[in-house]
């Protein structure tokens, strides 16, 4: 019955959204509708998963544990080394679900659309000094065209950020395709504007101390009233493109780029276990 009250829920959610669309049918066909939540994973010494843990699990779903318990089983990581030698690890994890509408008999599709796995020690990567939050565009407020923003900075070994792009804009607004592309602009060119101003305190110890610069992806949400979905709770949106910049020097950075939470700092690049398997568990 739980798994019934979850579908009516997110039906419900779908049809709410998309009631005031006003025709933009091209749109609404994009929406998704997403969370994402946290916990750790045991990884054995030979790669295979046995075991994990979500964070506050009593505000999730039940279909979370019902598909981390699916893909968790397929799952097989690089061997966890220590000092040189395999060891068993435990490791943080962050995941993003997806659940898409099919058109022809209105059931929902629940997936595992990206994951971040492992977290640098504080004093290891970069820490945020002062992230003053970028100013909301009066247009995009007075017309309600919230979403949030996946920018990423690279931050120099001054701490200030040398250059900032926004990878993908994801809308919980709908308009047309014009107006959808007007507003990821905004927003985005809000988003990195105020990113250009931030600074952090960067690493004192680990392997990347000596680096010249750190790459970081931080979300930015601009909401009116309620404001983003809280933890364990179903958001729809349409997801935007997800773009790349120069000075990436053609790093793929996409793996477990939007698996990550309103308000924390996340690193990019080669960091946390590697895993060999399907995210989703097919």
């Amino acid at each position: 019955m739980k798994g019934k009250h979850w579908f009516i829920a997110l039906a419900v959610m779908f049809l709410a959204t998309g009631a005031h669309a006003g025709g933009k049918a091209a749109v609404r066909k994009q929406m998704e509708s997403s969370m994402v939540f946290t916990g750790m994973v045991d990884i054995e010494p030979d790669g295979h998963v046995s075991g994990y843990t979500l964070d506050r699990p009593g505000a999730l779903p039940p279909v979370v544990q019902k598909v981390m318990d699916r893909a968790t089983k397929t799952w097989t990581f690089e061997p966890p080394k220590a000092d040189g030698k395999v060891v068993r690890a435990r490791t943080a994890m962050s995941v993003r679900l997806v659940a898409t509408r099919n058109a022809e008999d209105g059931t929902f599709a629940v997936r595992i659309a990206s994951a971040n796995f492992g977290r640098p020690a504080k004093e290891e990567f970069v820490v945020g000094k002062a992230l003053t939050p970028p100013r909301y565009p009066k247009v995009a407020a007075m017309s309600h065209a919230s979403g949030t923003v996946y920018v990423i900075v690279r931050v120099g070994r001054d701490g200030r950020v040398e250059d900032a792009m926004a990878e993908q804009v994801n809308l919980t607004v709908i308009d047309s395709e014009n107006g959808m592309k007007r507003w990821r602009e905004t927003l985005a060119r809000a988003a990195v504007e105020g990113a250009r101003s931030w600074t952090f305190d960067v690493p004192t110890r680990g392997e990347d101390v000596d680096a010249p610069f750190w790459l970081a992806r931080v979300p930015v949400s601009f909401h009116v009233n309620n404001g983003p979905a809280a933890y364990g709770q179903w958001e729809a949106y349409i997801p935007g493109p997800r773009e790349s910049a120069p000075w990436l020097g053609g790093m793929d950075a996409s793996l477990g780029s939007d698996a990550v939470a309103d308000g924390g700092i996340y690193p990019v690049g080669n960091y946390g276990p590697k895993l060999l398997t399907p995210l989703d568990g097919a």
